[in-house]
Order: structure tokens, then sequence, then C-alpha cells
């Protein structure tokens, strides 16, 4: 078997952390309040929101797309083959626009193949319909990690301002058309 690149490690370090919650998916999670408006809903189930996906959810990260099919068809697979540990997200900052809401977040995972722990940025954008996440779109710069790795990008400090890369990294990359 081939070592993952960086980027399959993030998308399946993400799905080691939302998995069990898109599994459970199907089933009717006790929900208080039924809403569409992401300002009244994040504050209510954002910590948990991966427990209340739509049964007709979709999720698209970099490298691929997901449902709750083909999550069922790769559950065993991910927990044989996990690749990181100790997953922290920090400093989330949302955004509402009516059912659509945006969230920035820190998050660290450590690779059990050498130990290293990378701190990168992501976003995503998520939909909701019937009271439940029914779209998640996620981006994230798994540069970041790689640079960190070579000694090249500074880790974020604690609190700091999500953006993509440390406020502190004196690295620049010429522009990509």
């Amino acid at each position: 078997m081939t070592k993952p690149t960086y980027l399959q490690a993030a998308c399946l370090a993400f799905l080691s952390v939302c998995l069990p919650a898109c599994l459970s998916a199907a089933e009717d999670k006790p929900m208080t309040v039924i809403t569409n408006d992401a300002s009244e809903w994040i504050p209510l189930y954002g910590e948990t929101w991966f427990d209340y996906y739509h049964p007709d959810w979709e999720g698209y990260f970099p490298g691929g797309r997901d449902n709750r099919f083909h999550t069922q068809w790769v559950a065993e697979r991910w927990y044989k083959n996990q690749i990181t540990k100790d997953w922290t997200i920090t400093n989330k900052t949302h955004v509402f626009d009516g059912e659509w809401f945006a969230v920035e977040w820190h998050y660290q995972a450590t690779y059990l193949s050498d130990n290293f722990t990378e701190w990168e940025t992501t976003l995503g954008i998520g939909k909701i319909v019937d009271g439940k996440l029914i779209l998640w779109i996620e981006y994230f710069d798994d540069v970041v990690g790689k640079l960190q790795k070579l000694k090249l990008m500074p880790f974020p400090d604690k609190g700091e301002t999500v953006f993509p890369w440390p406020i502190k990294a004196e690295i620049s990359l010429p522009y990509r058309p």
C-alpha cells in the first residue's frame, strides 16, 4: 500500500472526526427547536452539527465528495487505517445568511507515522433544510502542514485570527493563476 498524500491524509483525518456522526445521520436525533435560520441553529447545534445531518445530505471536500451511502461504504476502511490522532478544533468564527452559514477555524492533528502535529485552518460552508445540515462544503490548504513539517512555515499563535497562513509567516509564493 502506498503512503497517502497530505491531502488524502487530511481528508481521512477529517472523516475520522465526523464519520461516527455521519453514520448515525439516518437516526432521528432529538431536537428541541427545528429552524432553518443558521443564526439560531448554530448556537443550538453548532458544536455537534454533524449529529444533525439531513438524510439527503451532501458533503464536498478537497479531493472528493460524500453522502450517507458513501460514508457507510467507507466506514470500516477508515477505522482500520487511521493515520492521525488528537484532533482539536479552536477559534471558530461563524457568519450567517438565512439558511446558509460559513465557519472558519484552526485545527490540529498528529500523524501516527512520525508524531508530527500540523496546525492549519479551514473554511466550511453549510446549508440547513428541515432543521438539519443538508450541504457541507469545506476548503483548506494542506500546503501549510507540508511547509510546517519542513520548518518553512510557523505555527499560528494561540487565539490568532483564522487566516489561510499564520500572520507571522514570512514565506510567500508567486501568484498562481
